[in-house]
């Protein structure tokens, strides 16, 4: 675990030197996980596209800028920064998509169990389906918040800094990110298995 330490270091203080092959080592891995986060706060997978290179180009650009700290963290506020103003500016040109990308099964379904039923398998389509689109009418900043901490799995704190907000309202953001999802759910007739 160290010595991955020292490695991610020695590959930091290389790309701030300007070595292309160090960042593209630190970027690798990061373009899926990003692409989705990007897409489900975006809904298309052509925008998402484009703010994912925008960050990865803005980020090397900016690499000797790097203060340190989590290279993720700081690539994940570089594009989720990008995805939000694409969402402000749809909303000022008045394009905000109404409906889950087309390709939203292939981006964003999780493989199925194979021990369930189709019966099965059919109504965890039909939630995923209403979870998508439940996400998609947030606001961005609550969808990008939301996205960051349950998929993305970054603390409250590493959220603040991407966002660059205070952390309450991040767990404010959240809070409120899920229970609107929540309410879709429970108005189109989801119950939750605890509830």
């Amino acid at each position: 675990m160290q010595q991955d330490a020292a490695a991610s270091a020695a590959l930091l203080d290389r790309a701030r030197r300007g070595e292309g092959r160090a960042f593209e080592d630190l970027a690798r891995g990061l373009e899926g996980p990003l692409f989705r986060h990007v897409l489900r706060i975006l809904g298309t997978s052509a925008d998402a596209e484009d703010v994912v290179q925008d960050a990865m180009v803005s980020a090397w650009r900016s690499m000797s800028s790097f203060e340190g700290g989590s290279f993720r963290a700081w690539i994940f506020r570089i594009a989720t920064n990008r995805a939000i103003d694409v969402v402000r500016a749809r909303r000022r040109r008045g394009e905000l998509p109404l409906e889950p990308p087309e390709d939203a099964e292939v981006e964003w379904a999780e493989p199925a169990d194979p021990g369930l039923e189709p019966a099965e398998i059919a109504s965890q389509a039909e939630a995923l389906a209403a979870v998508e689109e439940a996400l998609l009418g947030l606001p961005a900043e609550q969808r990008a918040a939301l996205m960051l901490r349950d998929i993305e799995g970054f603390s409250y704190e590493e959220i603040a800094g991407i966002t660059a907000v205070e952390i309450g309202t991040v767990k404010s953001r959240i809070h409120r990110g899920r229970l609107a999802v929540r309410n879709v759910l429970v108005a189109r007739g989801w119950r939750s298995s605890a509830g």
